[in-house]
C-alpha cells in the first residue's frame, strides 16, 4: 500500500487497548494534535464535520501529528461570506492551515467530499502533499454527474440525496426541523452495520451541528450544482497534469468496494486501491 505507516498503525492500535489515547474532544490544541511528528492531515466530508475524526484521530494522534480541522461552514468553522463551497475553495483554506502551522509537507486521508478538497490541494500545491488516501468519493468530471443523475432503477436505497442537495435552497427548506430525522436515514442508509454505526449522542452532535444559523446552507454547499460544476472544471484540468504523488484509493466493502479502484483513472499516475472490510461508506466508524 501506499500510505503502510499509516493504515498498518490503525490496524495494529485498534486491536489495543485504547484506554491511554486523548479523547478527540480534549485534545490540547483543538483539532490539532500538535506534537514533533510527521503531519497528517484529514479532511471530512459532508454532512459531517470534524466529529468524523473521532475515533481514528485519537489512534492515530499517537504517531502523528493528526490535523483535523472543520471545512468552511461546518463544525465550528465560519460560513465563508461569498458563499463558495468550491473545492478549490476549501482546498485554499486547508492550505492557510497548514501555512499557520508551518507545515511544508504532509500526508493527507479524506473521505467523501472532502476528497475533492484533498484533491484540489494536490493539484495546486503539489510538493505540498507527499501522499494521500481518498475514500468513498468519486470526483466531478469523472462520474459525480452520473451518479447524481435520478435514473429509472432509483428507489428509496439510490443516492438520491445527491440530486436533492443539488439545489440547496429547496433542500435547506425540506430538511429545516428535520435534521435529525434526515441525518439519521443518511448515515443509516450508506452504512454497513445500519443504526449502531452512530451513537445517538454522534447523530445528536451532527444534528446539532447543522441547526446553527447558516450550517445547515454549509453543509449543502459542497453538493450544490455551482460547486459542482466547479469542481468538474478544475478536475478536467488536473487530468492535463496527472497527480505525481502516490494515492491510496479506499472503498468501504459495503458501498464503494473493489469498484474504487477505478475512480482517478486518468487524473493520478500512482494508484493503488484496497477494500476496506466490514464498512460501508462511513469509514471513519
Amino acid at each position: 500500500m501506499h500510505l503502510p505507516q499509516t493504515l498498518g498503525l490503525v490496524a495494529s492500535l485498534l486491536i489495543a487497548p485504547c484506554l491511554s489515547l486523548t479523547n478527540f474532544d480534549q485534545w490540547e490544541h483543538g483539532r490539532v494534535a500538535l506534537k514533533d511528528r510527521t503531519p497528517l492531515l484529514l479532511v471530512h466530508g459532508s454532512p459531517q464535520h470534524s466529529l468524523t475524526w473521532r475515533i481514528m484521530g485519537p489512534i492515530l494522534a499517537e504517531n502523528f501529528t493528526a490535523i483535523a480541522p472543520d471545512n468552511r461552514g461546518a463544525g465550528d468553522s465560519s460560513i465563508p461570506p461569498d458563499s463558495d463551497y468550491s473545492a478549490a475553495a476549501s482546498a485554499a483554506d486547508l492550505k492557510g492551515v497548514l501555512d499557520f502551522l508551518n507545515i511544508t509537507e504532509t500526508y493527507v486521508f479524506s473521505h467523501d467530499k472532502g476528497v475533492g478538497m484533498a484533491a484540489a490541494l494536490a493539484a495546486e500545491h503539489p510538493s505540498l502533499v507527499k501522499r494521500a488516501s481518498f475514500s468513498e468519493y468519486i470526483l466531478p468530471g469523472f462520474g459525480y454527474e452520473a451518479a447524481s443523475a435520478p435514473a429509472p432503477f432509483w428507489d428509496l436505497w439510490a443516492n438520491w440525496q445527491l440530486a436533492f442537495c443539488s439545489v440547496p435552497d429547496a433542500a435547506e427548506f425540506l430538511i429545516r426541523g428535520r435534521e435529525t430525522d434526515v441525518l439519521s436515514w443518511w448515515f443509516y442508509h450508506c452504512s454497513y452495520s445500519g443504526v449502531e454505526s452512530f451513537s445517538e449522542e454522534t447523530l445528536n452532535r451532527y444534528a446539532t451541528s447543522i441547526s446553527k444559523p447558516g450550517f445547515l446552507r454549509g453543509m449543502l454547499g459542497p453538493f450544490s450544482t455551482q460547486s459542482v460544476r466547479a469542481d468538474a472544471a478544475l478536475f478536467k484540468g488536473t487530468a492535463e497534469h496527472p497527480l505525481d504523488m502516490p494515492i491510496l484509493m479506499l472503498g468501504g466493502e459495503a458501498c464503494f468496494g473493489a469498484a474504487a479502484g477505478q475512480v482517478l483513472a486518468g487524473i493520478a499516475a500512482k494508484v493503488e486501491a484496497d477494500v476496506v472490510p466490514k464498512a460501508g461508506h462511513w469509514i471513519g466508524e
